[in-house]
């Protein structure tokens, strides 16, 4: 039934996520730097992210260590750098002869040839391998085919050093009078040049035709201070960067330039202009990525983007004898500091070091704060309270939930109330959002792509790829208005109308479609060849969530008082007719009368009783009417009061008997009114349909946003498999066998029936997966059956957590 209502929507506009990957090809340090240039003059570009490919196969994938940061990045565009001639001779300098010899006009000089063609795009292989990754953990945006389920290597955009402004990867252009600065890092080691552009951005010799690029000279003294800006991100005090402005800036007046004048003229500041940094944790951790690897730096830079501040470290900074050990941890420690209780330790991680090590630099970093003191006023000395460094694993590291975000300064957060209907679970705005312009299009053109989240309260979709944008946004037969894509807490669609558009209507406006559980699980096995339905036990437990409202009214009831009551209508196996003590039993089903209810609850008054059954009556959970017999045939049967008059019809033989004394129990002097409980709710609690609500009830507890759908039989090629659990739990999705006994059976025992039910997962991609039982714990070997079945049986995306819940429906 269609409902309208009035809700709450929360709207953001932001600058695109980006994710660009790159090919080590041979020399990870070089190409990362090339990345990190190219991302710097993107809008937003200083909120991107870069991530390594090691061979140079279409097949070629990224360190699965890093897909969980990955996934949490939620990006918006994936896409490849294309690597140029100039990268191939940085490989093999003889590339420079080769091509020259074979390329140059006639009568070109060698050098003027090779400046020519450097920045040629090589013919690379594709992306295939990396975007089955990106499609099996992410969720970005796939293009205008609204039908589109999967993220395809044909998704992936192109990008060069020199990009020029496109639409969703618009470029900053520079401003008259305002150049960006740089520095000149071709003397100073590689690594440690990385890891200052990976703080302030870089320029490609690519690019610089298109901008204003000023380039401030390094000195062998100045590389403490860059140490400790590619780790604090601010220039250390006192370090001269006007003398090096005026000898870079020739011809140009002289300035004073300042320490915060740099900072805020270097590319990355110049990539998140028109934008405002914002947080989504009320404490992020600061975290410490040490290691020499490409997956190091890229852990790095990821989870600068999701937490605020990180730092790529390569673990020779921190020797005992390097050169720059004293600048690197003089610039660490400063982020220890004194601390306050309840603080959370520096985060200390790698991708390449071992866990031995990484906790034996913890223990360095932690030692020279260990003996110092300090007094307040004549008080007794006191440990110094500083800020910890703790070495955790990447699992742990990816246990922080935050995202760190560049946002429009006036649109961060906008909230308006607006019509929705809501039918069978699902929501559609009824009117369109009313939003502000971005401000960075006024200054990159009226064709720039800005980024709309949209958040529904009590409606959080999974971040999955599978749900296509017919299903976010009204399908259309030809190009549609905008693009969705199913974000993590939100729905985001791109700014711009793709349809139809006039001057007047440039920017989309989309009724945007919050859809159902069962149409997200529906999406999700299409998506891989299956197809979903509602099984027999479904089809009840929907129907009884019906007649109580929701979900958690009828689990309330299941576990509540009433439980009894419902309970008291089922007699005993062996109890076919006559009084089984709480009831009435004919032919097996239970009758039960308003005293019998009472003594039930064990109330002294009929007040509690009353109520009760007048809520279940209002609902149809329960009838009310009389037992009777024929006058005829002596059939005994319950009829409902609408079917009672002066006399009734006999359900058995279609006898028509006068309601008079004989018909009801001789002891009494009046018909007694009795209540029948309705078939779909005894069959309910005949079959434990009860398990697997009460389990979804424990499974949506503190949660924001609960989509469920009844139980469902997912299909295959393969199989067959019926799932009791199958829920949307803040975005996160559940699906798990819920039990009145504590065995998972199948044909051929335990281990083939784990085996089927992580294929069913595997096909929802769900996030976690449950064993509930009613029994104090499952029999042996059932978790670990379930546990080996995931590890090897899941092939793609992230692994499912395992839960057990026990005792489900046990007194509390």
């Amino acid at each position: 039934m269609q409902q309208t209502e009035y809700r709450p929507v929360s709207v953001r506009l932001r600058a695109p996520r980006v994710v660009l990957a790159y090919r080590t090809m041979g020399d990870w340090v070089h190409m990362a730097r090339g990345a990190v240039a190219a991302i710097s003059t993107l809008w937003g570009g200083s909120g991107a992210v870069v991530l390594p490919l090691l061979d140079m196969s279409e097949e070629a994938t990224a360190a699965e260590a890093l897909l969980p940061l990955l996934r949490l990045y939620d990006p918006d565009h994936v896409a490849g750098l294309q690597p140029t001639l100039a990268d191939a001779a940085h490989m093999d300098p003889s590339v420079v002869s080769r091509v020259v010899a074979r390329y140059a006009a006639t009568g070109e000089d060698s050098d003027a040839a090779w400046r020519r063609l450097s920045s040629e795009v090589l013919r690379s292989p594709g992306w295939e391998g990396f975007a089955g990754q990106v499609d099996a953990w992410c969720s970005p945006l796939k293009g205008v085919h609204q039908d589109q389920q999967r993220f395809k290597a044909h998704n992936m955009a192109h990008m060069g050093y020199a990009g020029t402004s496109r639409r969703s990867l618009a470029t900053v252009p520079a401003l008259p009078g305002e150049p960006l600065l740089t520095l000149d890092l071709s003397d100073v080691d590689p690594a440690i040049a990385l890891m200052v552009e990976s703080r302030i951005g870089a320029v490609h010799p690519d690019a610089r035709t298109h901008l204003e690029v000023v380039e401030l000279p390094v000195r062998e003294g100045d590389l403490p201070a860059l140490i400790h800006l590619a780790i604090t991100g601010k220039p250390r005090a006192g370090w001269d960067v006007t003398s090096r402005y005026n000898s870079a800036a020739q011809g140009a007046a002289p300035i004073g330039l300042t320490v915060d004048a740099f900072r805020t003229s270097v590319p990355f500041a110049h990539a998140a202009r028109w934008t405002a940094r914002a947080s989504f944790l009320p404490e992020p951790p600061i975290v410490w990525v040490v290691g020499e690897a490409a997956e190091d730096h890229a852990l790095a830079m990821l989870c600068d983007r999701l937490y605020g501040h990180a730092v790529w470290i390569p673990s020779r900074l921190l020797a005992d004898d390097g050169p720059f050990t004293k600048a690197a941890k003089a610039a660490l420690h400063t982020f220890q500091g004194v601390s306050h209780d309840g603080e959370l330790p520096i985060l200390l991680v790698s991708t390449s070091q071992s866990e031995s090590d990484l906790q034996a630099m913890a223990e360095k970093l932690n030692q020279p704060f260990a003996a110092m003191t300090m007094r307040t006023d004549d008080g007794p000395a006191m440990p110094l309270n500083v800020r910890q460094v703790k070495a955790v694993s990447l699992a742990e590291l990816a246990g922080h939930h935050g995202m760190t975000l560049l946002a429009d300064p006036e649109a961060f957060q906008i909230t308006q109330r607006l019509p929705t209907s809501q039918e069978g679970g699902s929501v559609s705005l009824l009117t369109p959002l009313q939003l502000p312009k971005a401000q960075a299009a006024a200054h990159l053109g009226e064709d720039l792509h800005w980024y709309v989240d949209v958040f529904l309260p009590r409606h959080t979709l999974p971040a999955r790829t599978a749900l296509t944008g017919s299903c976010l946004v009204p399908e259309t037969s030809g190009i549609p208005d905008t693009v969705a894509r199913a974000a993590l807490r939100a729905v985001s669609f791109i700014s711009a109308n793709m349809g139809f558009s006039t001057p007047d209507n440039r920017y989309a406006r989309p009724l945007l479609h919050f859809p159902s559980a069962d149409r997200v699980f529906e999406e999700l096995a299409g998506a891989r060849g299956a197809t979903v339905e509602r099984s027999n036990a479904g089809l009840r437990a929907a129907i009884a969530v019906e007649m109580w409202g929701s979900p958690e009214a009828l689990a309330a009831d299941l576990c509540g008082p009433a439980r009894d009551v419902l309970d008291s209508f089922l007699p005993p196996a062996k109890k076919r007719d006559g009084d089984y003590g709480p009831g009435y039993a004919i032919r097996g089903n239970g009758f039960v009368a308003l005293d019998d209810i009472q003594k039930t609850l064990g109330n002294d008054t009929f007040d509690v009783a009353r109520d009760l059954v007048d809520r279940l009556l209002a609902t149809s959970v329960l009838r009310r009417g009389l037992l009777l017999n024929c006058a005829r045939c002596r059939f005994e049967a319950f009829y409902r009061i609408e079917q009672v008059g002066p006399t009734f019809d006999c359900e058995a033989c279609g006898h028509v008997s006068p309601l008079t004394r004989g018909r009801w129990y001789a002891k009494d002097a009046e018909p007694h009114w009795y209540y029948a409980l309705d078939q779909v709710v005894q069959d309910l609690l005949r079959q434990n349909g009860d398990v697997p609500l009460l389990a979804a009830q424990l499974l949506r507890r503190n949660a924001g946003s609960v989509l469920w759908s009844p139980e469902l039989t997912v299909t295959d090629d393969k199989m067959t498999v019926e799932l009791d659990l199958c829920l949307i739990v803040d975005g996160r999705i559940i699906v798990g066998e819920a039990k009145s006994n504590h065995t998972l059976k199948a044909s051929n025992g335990t281990r083939e029936a784990a085996a089927r039910l992580v294929h069913a997962a595997q096909l929802l991609s769900a996030d976690e997966l449950v064993l509930a039982t009613s029994k104090n714990a499952w029999a042996k070997d059932t978790l670990s059956a379930v546990t080996t079945a995931v590890q090897d049986g899941w092939t793609s995306g992230p692994r499912p957590v395992i839960t057990e819940l026990v005792k489900v429906g046990a007194p509390t």
